[in-house]
């Protein structure tokens, strides 16, 4: 099945505002909470869902400009082979200032005794996502026509082989947290006059994961990582524009704690080539041509960007004439039809002419003399206007 727009799962134009986004996930989020919609909660869940993961990407303007130029491909990349998780929602913050407005949702958001979008218990808060990595990549104008793939090499932390990145020696060796019992949470209450408060926080013993380590990995001295290089190989499509932002998702740092790994974002950087010039997807370029060339016609040689081409100049071409080569220049991003390249033709004049050669002149285009009529003498001299 087709996935559907994200703008249309939010009801919104594609020029809505950041504020209208957030407004637009807000009223959704309440009609479609599970919690309140008991009579169908699995059909509320999997639509409560769906509008998380189109909040994901139109809240996040990096995401969305990806989004809106490439769609679902240009984002694909976020979620992994299995598609949208909760573990990717990014804007929990928003969905606690709008949970915590009703009964229901402020016990579905806190985890104490209420579901997180799964159905299942959330007693205990799952193991940090490692650190993001980013990077440069350069590479020549040419690559931009025809895409490129290079290999790089990125210092970065894996998890460790020897406890599979728990910290934990084999990896097993954990305890249950004694300050909260496994749960990864600690439940205080204070009662004021006829009010009790009850405050649900972190158990910063465990850091939420409801285990210790009882016998710390030799290998990793219980950091659940090691540093090495990860070889890369990194696909650049054909049309990608100066300082893009690749991500690789998973390939950053890896988790302390058997985690998911961060992303690695690789930042295109095109080098210039001496001669030539973008302009979105046309290129410009300017090439000489000899004066007997310009004034009889005859086929020019043109340097591109992909190698030479063959250029006619009709007969009487002047300086400074613009010709278009079709199709040479840089594709759409993703995309299939190219556009051009336009070349500014400079006329080449002889420095020095033989007596034979200004006789020829002269008989073919008559003897040189003033243009526009005779001008007025100052001084002894010729006074020419404007320059």
């Amino acid at each position: 099945m087709a996935k559907k727009d994200y703008y249309q799962i939010l009801g919104l134009n594609r020029g809505a505002t950041e504020e209208e986004v957030k407004r637009a996930y807000r009223l959704l989020a309440r009609k479609y909470h599970p919690d309140v919609n008991q009579g169908d909660p699995k059909a509320a869940e999997e639509r409560f869902k769906e509008i998380s993961e189109a909040y994901e990407v139109l809240a996040d303007p990096t995401k969305r400009q990806r989004y809106d130029q490439m769609g679902f491909a240009g984002v694909e990349s976020e979620f992994g082979p299995q598609g949208f998780t909760w573990q990717n929602f990014t804007h929990v913050g928003d969905l606690e200032d709008l949970l915590g407005q009703n009964p229901f949702f402020r016990e579905w958001f806190s985890g104490s005794g209420g579901r997180f979008a799964g159905g299942g218990r959330r007693e205990v808060r799952g193991p940090f996502r490692g650190g993001d990595i980013e990077v440069a990549v350069r590479i020549p104008l040419q690559a931009v026509v025809t895409g490129a793939s290079q290999m790089i090499e990125v210092p970065h932390q894996r998890a460790c082989p020897a406890c599979r990145g728990t910290g934990a020696k084999d990896g097993t060796e954990f305890e249950k947290c004694p300050e909260c019992g496994g749960r990864g949470q600690l439940r205080r209450s204070q009662n004021r006059g006829y009010t009790q408060l009850i405050s649900i926080t972190e158990c910063l013993s465990c850091h939420g994961t409801g285990r210790r380590i009882r016998v710390p990995c030799p290998a990793c001295d219980a950091t659940g990582v090691q540093r090495s290089t990860l070889r890369v190989e990194v696909t650049i499509p054909p049309g990608i524009e100066d300082g893009t932002l690749l991500r690789l998702g998973l390939q950053g740092e890896a988790s302390p704690g058997a985690g998911p790994a961060g992303d690695l974002f690789v930042q295109v950087q095109i080098e210039p080539v001496p001669g030539f010039r973008r302009e979105g997807r046309e290129v410009y370029s300017e090439a000489h041509v000899p004066l007997i060339t310009a004034l009889l016609g005859g086929d020019l040689r043109i340097r591109t960007l992909l190698g030479d081409a063959l250029l006619a100049v009709p007969a009487g071409t002047q300086p400074g004439a613009q010709f278009r080569l079709r199709g040479e220049g840089f594709p759409r991003l993703r995309g299939g039809d190219r556009g051009d390249h336009i070349v500014t033709l400079r006329v080449d004049l002889p420095k020095a002419l033989d007596g034979h050669q200004k006789g020829l002149l002269k008989e073919a285009l008559g003897p040189p003399g003033p243009a526009g009529g005779s001008p007025r003498r100052s001084g002894g001299i010729f006074s020419r206007r404007g320059g």
